[in-house]
């Protein structure tokens, strides 16, 4: 039931993934390593490889056992956090890009970017129906402190041409509350967006993709980590 959800409605909410100790777990890894003075970080579970233990429990082992028909790892990985008083909006968009090692041969690929450290690329589109995004919430996420709005069905419309959409906003738009230590499963193709807190509380997220699917044999992950 939840796979078919994934796949018809492009996300799915699942509370309950994290009791109430793996939660504080969590929390206090990340507070001893004060990420939340920075409201962001990227590549953080491969800065801080100890916590990978801590979020691969068997709940969330069983769900994306359901979720790809063979091996996955992740991909990519960031804190993120919209306290009081570091407040922003996300506007509507989809997770196009995904980050290669500096390696990577990316000759014959245009929609590659080279930056300082990764190269972010626009893969192949199977590539980015096979990835699934979680977003593990470590404090209650309501409407008031920005939960993720979604447009439901929107990662059947493959790239979505952003400007012409915000001319109609079609489709249905749903807004995703989780509970801490529930998560949100997302396809990156869903549009999606966020409002600023307005409830002057945390909302610390761990966002992870993973993926099954092999890139070419030029390109190289800037961030797999493999989950046995």
């Amino acid at each position: 039931e939840q796979t078919e959800q994934l796949e018809q409605d492009g996300f799915v909410t699942i509370p309950k993934i994290y009791n109430k100790s793996e939660v504080e777990n969590i929390i206090k890894f990340i507070e001893a390593n004060q990420t939340e003075k920075v409201f962001g970080e990227r590549e953080y579970l491969i800065k801080y490889p100890k916590l990978v233990d801590a979020i691969f429990t068997p709940n969330l082992r069983e769900i994306l056992d359901d979720f790809f028909t063979q091996a996955y790892a992740i991909i990519k990985s960031i804190y993120f956090d919209k306290p009081p008083n570091a407040n922003w909006v996300v506007n509507w968009h989809q997770d196009l890009t995904i980050n290669l090692d500096t390696k990577s041969n990316i000759i014959g690929f245009p929609n590659a970017r080279k930056l300082k450290e990764r190269i972010v690329l626009r893969p192949n589109i199977k590539v980015l129906e096979n990835i699934v995004t979680v977003r593990i919430h470590l404090d209650d996420c309501t409407q008031e402190n920005g939960a993720l709005r979604v447009i439901k069905n929107s990662h059947q419309n493959g790239v979505i041409a952003i400007s012409d959409w915000l001319l109609k906003k079609t489709g249905e738009e749903i807004i995703c509350e989780v509970p801490a230590g529930g998560c949100l499963f997302m396809k990156p193709l869903t549009m999606h967006s966020s409002r600023r807190t307005e409830n002057k509380k945390n909302r610390r997220v761990l966002h992870v993709e993973f993926c099954s699917m092999p890139l070419e044999k030029e390109l190289k992950w800037k961030e797999r980590i493999e989950v046995l």
